[in-house]
Order: structure tokens, then sequence, then C-alpha cells
């Protein structure tokens, strides 16, 4: 077999068989025993690139060879020096149900203690290390390294910011060049009034109606009557109607270096833009769109008016957009675009004659919103809007602390607001950038604790940092730490919280990470690891327990299976139940499984045949067996035999009898199916559509 894998690494090689487990646990154990031999460099001039060449000793006599072919890790896509890319790997053996098979799996494990492990592997003879020099696989760490410099490049290519980054400059260079040669005057304040809300105007009066009381900040669309939904009858697009002057006067004010009067325009344009939002019922999702385009292109405008407006200047053009984010309408109704005018002020951070600005209206900013104010709000509901607010200005004035080079004036922020999860996910992102992860890991176990593992966990998310790369959110960042550490008993600890608290299929894969972690590094063999398999699957009973105990049950339809998901299943226990063999586990575990797969079935079979009978019996549909086999059951108002029940005369019906017979024919074999068939078709000799349903067991 031959094969090219895509983005692995030598020292990451098992997520190459994430889908096939036991061939990895099958690999490991004949690298294990010493059955790879011969392992040579056959082409290159030294370890990468390079070929590699190896014998495999499989069953019996037979022996295969097996052939590795690595990228250097500098023109490779993954690794640092000591990590190069997997390009290319074969094997003559026979053996095709899965991508890689053993025998290339024993040789990856023999190159990566070579060459990760910086063992010499120049005398030829297949020489392996002692076991405590073996590196632990990493499995998150490069990923989330990787996108935090990605994260970095993409701010300012120093630090992890959360909204400024260098496209806000670029995009105010984009506005500079779109800028006709001779600059078109800047349209006055008063005309710009009139060019924006006369189509809004023509537009209440064609959709709507007068329903917001203008003097009450806490009524919807203050500052603007509401509108009716929309009448198709009066045009296919009115908003392009109602916007087309906002959209003259952004467009003009974009492109002026008139920038106070600019920035008066631009205000004017955003809060009636957000008024008209708050005042419609109809389309809400394109208003809200226009809303944030135009709040990001007044933050790349400021960016042109930080870098060439005189200081005096600028102050006047910034007040004036703050004075916008003030206005009820885009405060209370659109809390995150608010925070995001005033963070306009970020385009000062890089400008030391203008730096004092931005942090006159960021701090200024932070009081004005502190909790304490919400007191003094009209109605209590707007707390919330406040809330959201505080949340993205915390962010924001990170941000400006960060490009203004203010380390005293960041960390104080760290102090202050500890319970803020964003603040605390950058501080750890930055002490791992510095390669203090024994600190990062203490950092992110400390609010973990602090904010509870479930609230902490969920929150890692709210500042849109490594989007996607946290599935167990804090956690994920302490296995990051413990991979980075080379810490083995750390990472163990986080894949048995894995495994405990699992309820996910994507989970399971802990399982056998936990399985080879243990053998890597404490040399543990079979017997050793079914001891730690029990007491895994005594912690997921107590969970299960608990969960039963403590949590309503959710419920979600499986895509593509049959049954449900339920909140209290642990696919990683199934794993562990049906890898060891633990019947009784699998008796007790079925309790809260409606619908049973078929190898915790079998495995209940194994100690509890009669048990895993029923629970295929109880399964099929009403009528289909005889009262003797499936006893009483409630139906309606009182207890019944099924056999009274008498069976549907359905297609879908027959079918899931044929279904119970395949399982029963799985777990107790075709002769017993094959005799309960007879049983069923002999109850109903007329129905020829149940006969041919079940033909294949007769």
């Amino acid at each position: 077999m031959s094969t090219s894998p895509s983005h692995a690494t030598l020292r990451n090689f098992e997520t190459l068989f994430d889908s096939a487990p036991r061939i990895l646990n099958r690999a490991m154990d004949y690298w294990a025993s010493g059955r790879v031999t011969g392992c040579e460099l056959a082409m290159g001039s030294g370890p990468q690139p390079a070929l590699y060449r190896a014998t495999v000793r499989g069953s019996g006599d037979a022996a295969y060879t097996v052939v590795i072919q690595l990228a250097s890790a500098q023109d490779g896509e993954g690794g640092d020096g000591g990590d190069p890319t997997i390009d290319a790997a074969s094997c003559d053996c026979p053996y095709t149900a899965t991508p890689y098979c053993k025998h290339i799996g024993a040789v990856l494990c023999e190159l990566r203690e070579r060459i990760c492990g910086g063992m010499p592997d120049d005398d030829g003879r297949g020489r392996r290390p002692a076991r405590e020099t073996a590196k632990i696989p990493h499995y998150v760490l490069e990923s989330v390294m990787n996108r935090i410099e990605q994260e970095v490049q993409e701010s300012d290519g120093r630090h992890v910011l959360f909204f400024w980054s260098v496209n806000c400059v670029d995009y105010a260079e984009h506005l500079r060049l779109l800028a006709p040669q001779s600059e078109a005057p800047l349209i006055l304040a008063p005309e710009a009034g009139r060019m924006i809300l006369g189509p809004m105007e023509e537009y209440r009066r064609l959709h709507g109606g007068d329903d917001g009381d203008p003097g009450d900040p806490g009524a919807p669309g203050h500052g603007l009557p509401g509108a009716m939904p929309f009448n198709p009858l009066h045009g296919a697009n009115p908003f392009d109607r109602a916007l087309s002057g906002l959209d003259a006067v952004v467009r003009n004010a974009l492109h002026s270096t008139d920038y106070a009067n600019a920035c008066l325009n631009l205000a004017v344009a955003i809060q009636a833009l957000a008024a008209f939002t708050n005042a419609t019922r109809d389309d809400l999702h394109i208003l809200s769109n226009a809303n944030d385009v135009l709040v990001s292109q007044i933050r790349c405008y400021m960016e042109n008016v930080a870098s060439d407006a005189d200081s005096p200047t600028a102050s006047m053009a910034l007040d004036r957009i703050v004075e916008a984010a003030y206005s009820p309408d885009i405060q209370f109704y659109d809390p995150m675009n608010a925070a995001m005018l005033l963070g306009s002020a970020l385009a000062f951070a890089r400008h030391d004659d203008k730096t004092m600005w931005a942090y006159d209206v960021i701090d200024t900013a932070l009081e004005r919103f502190s909790p304490a104010h919400d007191g003094e709000l009209p109605l209590a509901t707007l707390s919330v809007s406040r809330h959201i607010l505080r949340h993205y200005l915390l962010m924001v004035a990170y941000d400006l602390r960060t490009l203004a080079d203010d380390r005293e004036g960041r960390e104080a922020l760290f102090r202050d607001y500890p319970s803020f999860a964003p603040l605390a996910l950058v501080h750890v992102i930055e002490l791992m950038r510095a390669g203090r992860f024994r600190q990062a890991m203490q950092a992110a176990r400390s609010f973990l604790t602090a904010a509870g593992s479930l609230d902490g966990s969920n929150e890692i998310g709210q500042g849109g940092l490594l989007d996607g790369l946290l599935p167990h959110g804090w956690h994920t960042i302490m296995e990051c730490c413990a991979e980075g550490m080379d810490d083995a008993d750390a990472l163990a600890s986080l894949y048995r919280h894995y495994i405990v608290h699992a309820n996910d299929q994507a989970d399971v894969a802990y399982v056998d990470r936990l399985r080879r972690l243990l053998r890597i590094t404490a040399n543990a063999d079979d017997e050793e690891w079914h001891a730690q398999a029990l007491m895994l699957a005594r912690d997921c009973a107590r969970n299960i327990a608990w969960r039963i105990k403590h949590q309503p049950e959710m419920v979600e339809n499986n895509d593509g299976s049959d049954g449900h998901h339920s909140s209290w299943r642990n696919p990683a226990y199934e794993r562990l139940i049906v890898d060891e063999g633990l019947s009784d586990d699998a008796l007790t575990y079925c309790t809260t499984v409606d619908y049973p797969p078929l190898p915790l079935l079998k495995t209940m079979a194994i100690a509890h045949p009669d048990r895993a009978r029923d629970v295929i019996y109880a399964a099929m549909p009403p009528g289909a067996l005889p009262s003797d086999l499936t006893g009483t059951f409630v139906h309606g108002s009182g207890s019944v035999s099924r056999d009274d029940l008498g069976l549907d005369a359905r297609r879908p019906v027959y079918r899931q009898i044929a279904k119970q017979l395949k399982r029963l024919a799985t777990v107790f074999g075709e002769d017993e199916a094959r005799e309960l068939a007879r049983i069923v078709v002999a109850r109903y000799p007329n129905r020829r559509a149940l006969a041919e349903e079940l033909r294949f067991m007769l």
C-alpha cells in the first residue's frame, strides 16, 4: 500500500490514525517489541529531507518493507527544525482496509524517536533509545501557536489585538486612492442632514407610522418614528431609496480632508441610520449590516484623521464621533457598534501627539459605563446594553494600551478585571508566546477555578481569539501548556478529565490518546492499562449518575442514524466499556440509553445475555412477538399484552422487525435470529409483505 499524508508531521503522526486507533495500538506494540529492523537512510544527505527504508517483521515469518519520505521542516508545511513533514509512506503488505497499516505506524514510531528525540540515526542498526527520552505527542500546541502568530500578523505584527489591525490602515489608504484628484467640496452639514433624512422620511410616509416617543430613550427608535412592515407594491428595494442620500453623504465625507466637518457629517449619518434601523420592523438584517459597515468605515477614516490632521482638528473630529456613540439609539440598541465608534480613538494610539485624546475617550467611557452608574438608567432593562458595551470597551482599552506600548497600563487592566475572560485569555496567550508555559498553565487554572469550570469554559470565546481551536475552553489552553512543557502527568490528567466529562463523539479520541501517552511515557502494558481503564470507568459511571441527578436531559436527533443523542450519554465511556469488555458497566450504563448501539449490546451479552435480548425485544414493534417473550407494558389506560394489540400492517413496521433481527443475529448468531423470524412470520401467515421483508432470515 502507498499513500501521501497531508499536512502531517513526524512528531504528530498519530493524527494519521485517528480513524483507526486499533491499528495505531498494534503499530506501537510492533515498535515496542523490536519488530522494526534495518531502519536506514536510503536517500538524502542528512536526516531531512530524506527517504527512509525499514523492514518490519509481521506475523509468522512474514517481513514487509516500509518506505517513508520526509520533507525538511523548513521547506515543508509543519513543525520546527526537528519536526519534518511526512510527504509519503508505503508498505508492501496486502493490508488495504485503512490508509495506513501497522507496519507504517511502527516505522513512524522509530523515526520519531530518532529524529524528534535527537538520537543518532547513521549507524543503520535500527537502534531504539531509552524510554525516558521519548517525546509526548503534540495534538493541539502547534495549531494553537500557529493561529496565535497568524492573529499577531493580522493585528500589528507584534501583539495579539482584539479589534485594531493593519487592515484599518490599509482601508484608510484605499479611501485615499478612491478620492477624486480634485477633491469634491464637502457637503455642508445642514444639506447633509436634509439629504439623509429626506429619503428616510419618504420611506416612513409610504411604509410606516409613528409608534415611538422621541422623548423616551427607552422607547423603540428614539429620534425617528417607527415603521410598518414593508409593502412590496411600493418597490423591489425600498431601503436602497431610503439610504440613497446617506450613501451620497458618507462617500463625500470619507474622501474629504476637511476632517472635523467630515466627521460631523459621518456622525449625523450613523445616528440617523441607527434611529432608522431601530424604528423599522422588517428586514432588520439588511439595516444591521449597513450599520456595521458604516461603523467600520468611520473607524478606518479616523486613521487618516490621526495621521494627517493637526492635534486640535483631530480632537474635534474624534469628539463628534464620540458624541454619536453616546446617542441613545446607538448606546442602548447597538452597544457593540457604540463601543466600536469609541474604539475609533485607537487610531490615535500610535501618534505621540494624539495618544492622550485616545486615553481620554476610552477611560472616560469606562467610567461613564461602569456598574456604579447603572442606577441612573431610566429603565433597568437597559443595563444589559451597558454590560455588553462595557465588555467590548475593556477589549478596546487593552488594544489602546498595547498599541501605545503601555505595559504598566496593560498589567493594571489584568489586575483590575481578573474575572474578565477575554483579558485573562490574552494574558495567557502572551505568556505562551514567551514560552512561559508553566506560568500560563497556572494562570489558566486560576481563572478556571475562580470562574467555575462550566462558566469559565463558556466565556473563553467571548473575545473572538482562537475561534474554533478551543473545544474544551480553558482546559484546551492547559492542554497546550502541558504539551509545551512535555508534562505527561498534566496531560494525562486532562485526558482523564475529557473522558469522564465527555458528551461529544470527538472526545472518544482521548481514550486512545491516554493509552498511547501511558505507553510512551510510563511503559504501561495492557494489564496496567486495563487497571487504568477500570478506574476511569468507575469515575465515568459516577459522573453519569451526577448528570442524571443534577442536569435535565437534553436530547438531539442524531443526523443519519437511529435514535437520539442524549446529554446523559458519554461516548468515551462507551469506548472504554467495549474495548475492555466491561459487561457489568454496559448493563448499568444502558439503562440511560434508549437504543444502545451494537458494540454495547455485545458487551452486555458477555455476562448478561438475557438482558441484552430484552433490549432487542423491547425495540420490536408492538404485536411482533408473543407475550411470553416480551411480557407486558402499559398502553393507554391499562396494562395489556403486546400479543393483544396485533401488528400494524405497514412496510416501515416490517422493516423495523428486520432491523432488530439483524441486531439479534450480530449479537447472538444467525440461528437464533432465524428462529425468531419464523415465529414472527408464523403469527401472521397471511401477510406476504412481512414474509418478503424477513426472507433474508428464513
